[in-house]
């Protein structure tokens, strides 16, 4: 028996509705594909120290390399620091140059923008570049119906008697 102004169980309603943002649907930041290039950026730098490491043997004062299971700024520097010995070294192939010289060049950068990309997703597995709160989603009503995910927000209402009461 309910009391008067008391919500019985029965008469509350979720609706999970999604809606769809306006931001752009080609703008997303996938969290796995971020997760999968910081651990190439990692095996490269592993890599590349390893490759100097067996071509500049005499000349190399530190043979330990970094534990390069997290990498920060400080590893990318002492690899690109590492990586100096096979430009004057001419047993180095120029495809290792190549490498060395985009490392020094691009790794850092990019590290910045994976660690800014990471906060803005928050545990999330996705985001909208041009809406950062929307979600990539499949919604219900596709008209092309091709099952294209759209940035969106997943709405829950809570209702009683017709009232949104949270």
């Amino acid at each position: 028996m309910a009391q008067e102004g008391l919500v019985t169980l029965k008469e509350v309603f979720t609706d999970g509705t999604k809606i769809e943002s306006a931001s752009g649907r080609y703008t997303f930041v996938w969290g796995n594909a971020i997760k999968t290039r910081k651990e190439k950026m990692a095996k490269q730098l592993e890599e590349m120290w390893q490759y100097a490491q067996c071509i500049a043997d005499e000349e190399d004062k530190d043979p330990t390399p970094p534990d390069f299971t997290k990498i920060d700024k400080e590893k990318v520097e002492e690899t690109a620091e590492k990586n100096e010995i096979l430009k004057d070294n001419a047993k180095a192939s120029s495809k290792a140059k190549a490498k060395a010289r985009y490392i020094e060049k691009n790794f850092s950068a990019n590290l910045d923008k994976h660690e800014q990309q990471e906060q803005v997703l928050k545990g999330r597995g996705s985001y909208s570049k041009t809406d950062p709160d929307a979600t990539f989603m499949r919604m219900k009503e596709d008209h092309m119906k091709n099952g294209q995910l759209k940035p969106g927000y997943n709405v829950q209402i809570s209702s009683a008697s017709q009232f949104i009461i949270h």
